[in-house]
């Protein structure tokens, strides 16, 4: 990671972009490895939104193992705060296996290192007492890589990563301004091509810090090395979800279609009234607000199609255009009283969407310290909403939950 010798080209000259300003697909790319194959292949996506969606992120993690799913997860596609969760379960998954995928093994190597972490320090405040660091070369964001290699990812590299899940880092390249894929075997974008990861000592920190790079709080994540066979320029990377938020690109393909998707999206809202009293400084914070929606928007209604045209097809197989899965986040509000094993599920388990009288969709997005009570009840929040969208939709899979116990609140 480096800086970009000349700023002001990078942002306006990309050697991807072709004719009529479209970027243009790099000749001779090999697609990424196919995991494992699996009888009933399990797909998960998580959204940015800081530590908010890292811990729901995780609490759908605790669902699917709660489930029997875990041992069937082979894509997990992340953006931002949700890469940390991507992260954690990527460097535990053979401690996850050792103990056979289950809830508790999920709530002991991940969960609650994670809570007791983030709930007796404040990685804002560390940064900060660090700053120091980035005298010279280094910038902001390897400072955030390094603190994650010491609280979490003990400088694990990509090429370490278990081969039985396809892990999907995702950033967003400025010089191509397509997405960019951090990958156990590979790394690139679909315009300057993929390279493989060995001999590269390319660590996951650093996908996760170039995921979660937002933009004026963490400098751009520029990759001299490797070389990329179509670049010509470094990438430069930012923040994943100025690109897509939600992390659904990456398996937005018909190769996808017979995996089940659980999607997660806990990303910020928008929220009405000024953002600020500046007027440029307002107007631009709404406006990016307004696209970011908009983005969001536009992939989930997407998706949402996909499933409907899926659960038409029933048990039969499916259209090229249909997918089955389910798509979740803190604000879904699903049927009430809805089919009989929500039902249960509401009855077994209560809803609880709220923390100290606050919707928990409206926790800031923010990578500080937060109250323990606040971080299990957002667990509880992922876990909860992907649990009840399966019983709504695919009470099958869930299977019999009454003898679970809850992630505590």
């Amino acid at each position: 990671m480096g800086q970009p010798e000349d700023p002001d080209q990078w942002v306006v000259d990309s050697p991807a972009i072709g004719t009529g300003l479209q970027p243009q697909r790099f000749r001779g790319d090999k697609p990424p490895r196919k995991p494992p194959r699996s009888a009933a292949p399990v797909a998960l996506t998580i959204s940015g939104g800081g530590f908010r969606a890292t811990l729901a992120g995780l609490g759908a993690i605790r669902l699917l193992a709660d489930a029997g799913l875990l041992p069937d997860l082979r894509y997990v596609s992340s953006v931002s705060g949700g890469s940390l969760a991507n992260g954690l379960l990527a460097s535990r998954w053979p401690l996850l296996r050792e103990a056979d995928f289950t809830g508790a093994a999920v709530q002991e190597h991940l969960i609650d290192p994670f809570l007791a972490q983030i709930s007796s320090q404040s990685l804002k405040w560390s940064l900060v007492r660090g700053i120091w660091r980035t005298v010279g070369s280094s910038t902001r964001t390897d400072l955030l890589a390094r603190r994650f290699d010491e609280w979490w990812f003990d400088g694990v590299e990509l090429e370490q990563l278990d081969r039985g899940v396809r892990w999907i880092i995702n950033a967003a390249n400025l010089t191509t301004g397509v997405r960019f894929g951090f990958e156990r075997d590979t790394v690139g974008d679909y315009t300057i091509g993929h390279v493989p990861t060995a001999g590269t000592g390319l660590r996951l920190s650093t996908a996760v810090a170039a995921s979660a790079a937002v933009p004026g709080a963490f400098a751009p994540v520029v990759l001299t090395s490797p070389e990329f066979p179509g670049a010509g320029h470094a990438p430069v990377l930012m923040d994943g979800g100025t690109y897509d938020n939600t992390g659904l690109q990456a398996l937005d393909d018909k190769a996808y279609r017979d995996v089940f998707l659980v999607a997660l999206n806990a990303g910020g809202l928008l929220r009405p009234g000024p953002y600020g009293r500046l007027p440029v400084i307002r107007d631009l914070a709404r406006a990016n607000s307004l696209l970011y929606r908009q983005s969001v928007a536009l992939r989930t209604t997407s998706l949402v199609a996909q499933f409907q045209r899926g659960r038409k097809a029933g048990a039969g197989s499916l259209p090229a255009d249909g997918r089955r899965g389910v798509l979740t986040g803190l604000v879904t509000a699903l049927p009430d009283p809805g089919p009989a094993p929500l039902r249960a599920w509401r009855a077994r388990f209560p809803e609880a969407r709220t923390y100290g009288g606050r919707d928990l969709a409206l926790v800031p997005t923010v990578f500080d310290k937060l109250e323990p009570a606040l971080c299990r009840a957002l667990v509880h929040r992922g876990w909860w909403t992907v649990g009840a969208a399966l019983a709504t939709f695919f009470p099958r899979r869930l299977g019999d939950f009454s003898e679970w116990a809850a992630p505590e609140l």
